[in-house]
């Protein structure tokens, strides 16, 4: 009787390991779709536009092409694209030199966060080509998405630009680069400010980065919004001259590109005095404001030199690298009291 309730048991626990053994493996976990990528077009030795899906929201990939074999890893770098609103979209990359004449192409699109998507493709004509139009891509939170609207060009000078539904009373930091290497060697030009409207209109002077680069890419970002559009560098449209109103004039911002996580470095803004009133160094500061703890040191501090309307002064910080990759953005500000004279931002891509 022992032996049989003993046997008993055992075959009962075994119902049991099986039991839960066939639930595991009919409980199959539901995840979110991979990114992928196919070919939409090809011209022959000269350019190939993918279609995406399933594209994380802002996220910036790195394009690599490669003989087809080993999914281009480590292959040509051929150019950077942020994801934008995610999704699905299509990007057109130029196929490098090394690669002409070659029969198949494998192309990979890789990102710090660990998103990639490959494919390859046959290095002839086929579907519809030619340069791709530039589409405003646009991103944030709420609904209604900010819009930049190219208004006027003067080829290899100037690009007049407006942005609409942005937040109000807010600073933009304002990049500049070329459309297919945009991530890699975009410049930072002055930065703007939102009206009380969520509204600007202003003139940027062309960096040399984009001297005659027929396709060219501006990306404004700040208050956690961002957009940016695409434009062909030739005269069109109509431009407005270069101004600066208000009490300052963001001439430039370092750095302007991606540096590595834990680096240290300077934040410098180089602030042109447009007032009519002098900057006194006994009684102007600049000072911590909101975003990311980057500064090293103090929140605070005096300004280093008296500046005289029309002069220039740059505001350095000490600056450390956040430890994880990603986008960050840190606000200071030059004040007078209570008062304050001119913003500075500076947004940051750590890799």
């Amino acid at each position: 009787m022992y032996r049989n309730l003993s046997t008993k048991l055992f075959r009962l626990s075994m119902a049991v390991v099986i039991l839960a053994a066939l639930a595991l493996s009919l409980a199959k976990p539901v995840s979110a779709a991979s990114p992928s990528i196919s070919i939409y077009a090809v011209k022959a030795n000269e350019i190939v536009t993918l279609h995406t899906q399933n594209f994380p929201v802002n996220v910036n990939f790195t394009v690599r092409m490669d003989v087809a074999g080993n999914q281009a890893i480590d292959g040509i770098v051929v150019g950077q694209t942020n994801s934008g609103i995610g999704g699905s979209f299509e990007v057109t990359y130029r196929i490098p030199a090394e690669l002409r004449n070659v029969a198949t192409i494998a192309i990979r699109m890789e990102s710090y966060e660990g998103f990639y998507a490959y494919t390859w493709f046959v290095n002839r004509t086929s579907g519809s080509t030619g340069e791709p139009a530039p589409i405003p891509v646009t991103g944030g939170s709420d609904s209604v998405k900010p819009y930049l609207r190219i208004l006027g060009v003067k080829s290899n000078e100037t690009v007049t630009v407006e942005a609409t539904s942005l937040p109000a009373n807010t600073d933009f930091t304002v990049r500049v680069g070329p459309y297919y290497t945009f991530f890699q060697d975009y410049v930072i030009t002055p930065s703007v400010r939102s009206d009380a409207n969520g509204y600007v209109k202003w003139t940027i002077v062309l960096p040399s980065v984009v001297k005659d680069v027929s396709l060219v890419t501006i990306r404004i970002d700040g208050g956690g919004r961002y957009a940016f559009n695409a434009f062909k560098n030739v005269d069109s449209g109509s431009t407005i001259p270069v101004t600066s109103t208000g009490t300052c004039q963001v001439v430039s911002v370092t750095p302007g590109s991606s540096i590595n996580k834990s680096s240290d470095f300077d934040a410098v803004w180089t602030i042109k005095n447009t007032s009519s009133k002098t900057w006194e160094a006994s009684s102007v500061d600049y000072k911590y404001v909101s975003g990311s703890k980057i500064h090293t040191h103090n929140d605070r501090y005096d300004l280093t030199q008296t500046v005289k309307p029309g002069e220039t002064v740059k505001v350095i910080v000490d600056m450390q690298a956040p430890s994880t990759t990603g986008f960050y953005t840190t606000n200071w500000a030059l004040v007078e009291s209570s008062t304050t004279l001119c913003n500075l931002s500076l947004n940051l891509r750590v890799k």
